[in-house]
């Protein structure tokens, strides 16, 4: 039952899914956003780099998959993935930490993990990747997410690159075994049907929050 005002938190919670193209991690940060306001949580669900229209994530999300309308015939890597750091530090600044700062759930499609990996796999050389992220690290503060679902799959649901979905793969388990000792990071296998995966995010999340 929908709670008739939303549930006021002292401190918000940043709710992080990530995961390569494919797992079903957009579906699942839908659900969850969807799930927490039908049972009165303030919550909101954002994404990197973003798809607000009239922000900067917008464009360069649009400036990633359709290059061909801002008249661009040839983008390197690096310079692909600073646009979308660009983007992640608009939302963080204007979107993310105000929200956080009220005592709002924000569930975030995508963190800098994405960055790092697609960079890696694309060719960047990491020193690079990894001095755009210090960077973004920097607006972040003290924010951690509260919890962080790294959501896979033995396989994707469509059609992905097959030699580059399996780096994405193994880009994003290296990343958690590392980033699992600095807050916490749960894998979260994506086979069966979406409400019985939804389900054991639901048990994690109030683990840890204790909600």
């Amino acid at each position: 039952m929908r709670a008739k005002n939303a549930r006021a938190m002292k401190t918000g919670q940043l709710i992080v899914f990530e995961g390569p193209d494919g797992v079903g991690k957009s579906d699942l940060a839908l659900r969850f956003r969807t799930w927490l306001r039908e049972h009165g949580f303030a919550a909101e669900l954002l994404s990197f780099p973003g798809k607000e229209e009239g922000t900067l994530g917008k464009l360069v999300y649009d400036l990633h998959l359709h290059p061909e309308r801002f008249h661009l015939t040839t983008q390197t890597p690096a310079s692909l993935q600073a646009m979308h750091i660009a983007a992640h530090l608009d939302a963080i600044e204007r979107r993310i930490l105000p929200s956080l700062k009220s005592g709002r759930i924000v569930v975030l499609d995508r963190f800098w993990w994405s960055t790092f990996v697609y960079g890696i796999a694309s060719g960047v050389d990491q020193r690079l990747v990894e001095q755009m992220i210090s960077t973004e690290k920097v607006a972040w503060g003290s924010v951690k997410p509260t919890i962080l679902f790294m959501v896979d799959r033995s396989a994707p649901l469509r059609q992905e690159p097959s030699t580059l979905w399996v780096k994405w793969r193994d880009g994003y388990r290296g990343l958690l075994s590392i980033e699992k000792t600095q807050y916490t990071c749960e894998l979260i296998a994506n086979e069966h049907e979406i409400e019985e995966t939804l389900q054991q995010v639901l048990k994690s999340w109030r683990l840890v929050s204790g909600n």
